[in-house]
């Protein structure tokens, strides 16, 4: 298949108290190629899916976060406009399969995050998001993936995890 370069790069699956923004992920475009990702899904275990707006780019270098409830999410990050929502499903607090397809129905990433180690247990309601650290590095291995220095996680721009 056609390998657009388009990965998952946060995770926000279990909100703690401070940021309840409700469950998120963040797409990136580490290539320097402009993606249409108008009309690609987002699916979860459960076969919830959630279809990203027509006509919608992702440029080089970008970032786009979809998100359960755009209210809300928008209240604890009010600053953050590259977003999209709603998806109106929750990401498991255990860990879950998480599925990203383009307009054709192929698989263009997947991410089996979890609660335990290797995955970074500080995602898990205590305020850190998980967070890819490079996005050379393969995101389906926990040990890709560190907890966000920043509390609630960041949205829309870079890691703050990274380690390049």
């Amino acid at each position: 298949g056609i390998n657009y370069g388009i990965i998952i790069n946060e995770i926000n699956y279990n909100s703690s108290d401070d940021f309840m923004s409700e469950d998120w992920i963040e797409l990136h475009n580490p290539t320097s190629e402009t993606v249409a990702i108008g009309l690609w899904e987002f699916e979860d275990d459960n076969d919830h899916v959630f279809t990203l707006p027509n006509n919608l780019n992702l440029l080089p270098g970008g970032y786009l976060v979809l998100c359960k409830n755009k209210d809300i999410f928008s209240e604890v990050f009010s600053n953050i406009s590259n977003v999209v929502g709603d998806f109106e499903f929750g990401l498991s607090g255990d860990g879950e399969l998480i599925k990203l397809f383009d307009s054709n129905g192929s698989l263009v990433d997947e991410v089996e995050y979890d609660d335990i180690a290797p995955w970074p247990i500080e995602a898990d309601g205590e305020g850190a998001t998980l967070e890819l650290t490079n996005s050379s590095l393969d995101n389906a291995l926990g040990e890709s993936w560190d907890a966000s220095n920043e509390n609630g996680g960041t949205p829309g721009g870079m890691n703050s995890a990274i380690d390049e």
